[in-house]
């Protein structure tokens, strides 16, 4: 697709009834409903945070939150259409960490993901795990690598991030493993356990059930140490693939660029506050996020470390996106 034609489709697809321009800063935010987009359908673990950190902003600003789902183009039509909302405090993001990786394989997705935005709060990490059908009878990442060459297995990915890491895996031992895409975790899961697909890179909470069960086995999990749900599963670095060196994905909120600073700051407050909720962090850690806020100009900062770390690892998957 022409530059041109990818731009004028993200314009058309993700303005939808958000207009742009700039409102002046209102002394009395919030005055009406605040929305909070997100890049993903409904269902998963981003889904869930949008909605749970939703409910608890409307209680505490005394206003309703909407949740708006909008997924596609590797979340870009979500994050567009905020990034060109009003810089109100009105129009929000709940993110992960494709906000960073997905320009790094574009040549131009229509945003900048860290000068067209206002940080909020990143919430934490999430472990993510590659799980496998029980039919392929090994038990490890290492034990795949020795058997996987010249078998055409397949790896299903629910976004390019997942396909990059995966790549780098597939590459770095030779394997010669097929990508197969999906839009969400729940088409991948469920092929995965039909046995369509031999394998999935999943968030440990998407997967942890049907690993419990016995009806996929994990390989490998993809973060800085093991997950303390899967205490069990050793990281890629433990078994020896130090080119997978992804310390795991990541939640945050954003708002548009120049969001007005006693705005800005007050959203920093307000979540920092849901955050610190012990009701909210017992829902967090039950679905395996390693919890880690950073908030406001150093969310900002962070998200700058992690394009560059994710701008080597696309070059070492050689996965090309371009539009």
């Amino acid at each position: 697709m022409k530059k041109r034609t990818f731009m004028s489709w993200l314009t058309a697809a993700s303005v939808g009834g958000i207009a742009p321009g700039a409102f002046a800063a209102d002394e009395s935010w919030p005055s009406r409903p605040i929305r909070i987009l997100t890049p993903v359908p409904p269902g998963g673990t981003s889904d869930i945070l949008a909605r749970e950190f939703g409910q608890r902003l409307s209680e505490r600003v005394g206003q309703p939150v909407i949740v708006e789902n909008r997924p596609g183009a590797n979340g870009v039509i979500a994050t567009v259409a905020v990034a060109r909302a009003p810089a109100d405090g009105y129009t929000l993001l709940m993110t992960l960490t494709q906000h960073v990786q997905v320009p790094t394989q574009f040549k131009d997705v229509g945003y900048d993901p860290v000068e067209d935005f206002t940080p909020i709060g990143r919430i934490g990490a999430a472990a993510t795990v590659l799980a496998a059908t029980p039919r392929l009878g090994v038990k490890s990442a290492k034990e795949l690598a020795e058997v996987a060459a010249g078998k055409n297995l397949t790896f299903g990915t629910t976004a390019t991030g997942p396909q990059v890491i995966i790549e780098v895996f597939n590459k770095s031992a030779n394997l010669g493993m097929l990508n197969v895409p999906y839009k969400g975790e729940s088409a991948a899961l469920t092929d995965l356990i039909g046995g369509q697909i031999d394998m999935a890179l999943l968030t440990v909470a998407t997967a942890r059930g049907y690993i419990e069960s016995g009806k996929l086995t994990p390989l490998a999990v993809i973060a800085p140490a093991r997950a303390p749900a899967l205490p069990d599963v050793p990281t890629f670095l433990e078994q020896g693939f130090k080119e997978v060196n992804w310390t795991g994905g990541w939640y945050g909120f954003l708002a548009p660029a120049n969001v007005p600073p006693q705005i800005a700051s007050r959203l920093v407050t307000e979540f920092k506050g849901i955050f610190d909720d012990p009701a909210v962090q017992t829902k967090l850690k039950g679905l395996n996020i390693n919890l880690d806020w950073i908030g406001g100009e150093p969310f900002k900062q962070a998200m700058k470390r992690d394009m560059e770390i994710w701008s080597t690892l696309v070059k070492r998957s050689g996965v090309v996106i371009e539009r």
